[in-house]
């Protein structure tokens, strides 16, 4: 499925991709809202292309040491993406980005917040995302309804992957 906006119509990676020379990027938004999927996205296409990439997940802290190693290995052209930036120590996120620059690397992060790079994406939901998800869904058969995408996705605050999966386990309830 293809990285989709808030409306539901699918993102113009391609065009999203070809922003990204060198420099270092953000993709924002609140938890839940596509920013790994987009990413993934990103890197795939880039690949498919001919473009060195890297992906680097962190988690805490003692993932700064892959961030900063993927960066450091990486040659012009490269694009390195670090998920999850607000989890590295400040001072290892501003010699990661100093680094991408100097090696002319891309650098793509995601963050839940403002982190001081220009913007790629930003990512929000709405409940016509989440519909737009279960539409291309095989199998559903209907059995979840507008009010069941509203009412769950009030209920998880727009995180779409909770409100996915809370609507999985209504489907499972009412599947025959």
């Amino acid at each position: 499925m293809p990285p989709l906006d808030a409306s539901g119509r699918p993102l113009d990676v391609g065009r999203l991709l070809d922003r990204i020379h060198d420099g270092c990027w953000v993709i924002e938004g609140p938890h839940g809202r596509g920013k790994t999927t987009l990413v993934h996205a990103l890197i795939a296409a880039a690949a498919a292309a001919g473009r060195a990439t890297s992906f680097v997940q962190v988690r805490s802290w003692a993932d700064a040491w892959p961030a900063l190693s993927s960066v450091a290995t990486a040659g012009s052209g490269h694009i390195v993406a670090v998920d999850g930036w607000e989890q590295l120590p400040w001072g290892v996120g501003v010699l990661i980005v100093a680094m991408a620059r100097w090696r002319r690397t891309a650098l793509i992060t995601t963050a839940h917040r403002p982190i001081g790079l220009p913007v790629l994406a930003r990512h929000e939901s709405s409940p016509a995302l989440v519909a737009a998800i279960i539409e291309r869904l095989p199998d559903h058969h209907g059995s979840i309804l507008p009010d069941d995408v509203e009412q769950a996705f009030r209920c998880h605050r727009g995180n779409v992957r909770d409100t996915l999966a809370a609507l999985y386990d209504r489907f499972e309830e009412r599947r025959p």
